[in-house]
């Protein structure tokens, strides 16, 4: 068992540091976030990108000390709570979620497949399978979108559970504040993430039907 544990911690170390490299840049140290020792290691990065941090589908935590160096301790541990909330989900929850990301790339590749396959219709390519086609790609497509945001509210919850509402709402008015303000990352944030006063109603009603059903 040591062994396979063993090999299983080499696989998620190197996993999160190609997935780091992929999309941010080498990972610079792994350490804990403020002292939390009793919790997992992060992986951090310096990067401008507009990532504050994020959960690697090996069940790691990556953070970026450039941008959250720039942070409030609330507002890091928000962005440190929510990316722990990705992982606080038993995985089979965490494996349908990939799986669904898994079935969203294959929409968009096939959709763009559909839209070159359209520009060929006035030479003759039938339209009922280009649009058979193109319809199948964009349900995939809005599949996926629907679990990232059930996703993100998710995470939402538990950071807003673990900081309370108060510091929950102003940690994420800073950070708002604070991200990058570039056209294709506003687009991504409204589509992607639940506003932080509709995650506080969330909560509360959760709150309030836990009292009223108890388990």
């Amino acid at each position: 068992m040591q062994t396979v544990e063993r090999a299983s911690d080499k696989f998620r170390d190197w996993f999160t540091r190609a997935f780091v490299r992929l999309y941010h840049g080498p990972v610079e140290s792994v350490g804990s976030f403020n002292g939390y020792s009793d919790e997992n290691d992060v992986y951090w990065f310096d990067s401008d990108s507009a990532a504050f941090g994020q959960a690697t589908p090996v069940g790691t935590i990556v953070l970026n000390k450039q941008r959250m160096e720039r942070l409030s301790d609330e507002a890091a541990e928000l962005v440190y709570r929510h990316e722990q909330g990705h992982l606080n989900r038993l995985p089979v929850f965490r494996g349908l979620f990939w799986g669904m990301v898994l079935n969203g790339a294959i929409g968009i590749y096939y959709f763009l497949q559909s839209l070159g396959y359209s520009l060929l219709i006035p030479f003759g390519v039938p339209v009922k399978p280009v649009a058979m086609l193109a319809g199948v790609s964009l349900m995939l497509i809005i599949l996926m979108a629907v679990a990232a945001r059930l996703e993100e509210l998710a995470a939402d919850l538990h950071a807003l559970q673990s900081l309370g509402e108060e510091e929950f709402l102003e940690a994420y008015a800073e950070i708002t504040d604070k991200g990058s303000g570039s056209l294709h990352v506003r687009v991504v944030n409204r589509i992607q993430y639940t506003d932080p006063e509709n995650v506080v109603k969330v909560n509360r009603f959760l709150v309030w039907a836990k009292a009223l059903y108890p388990a």
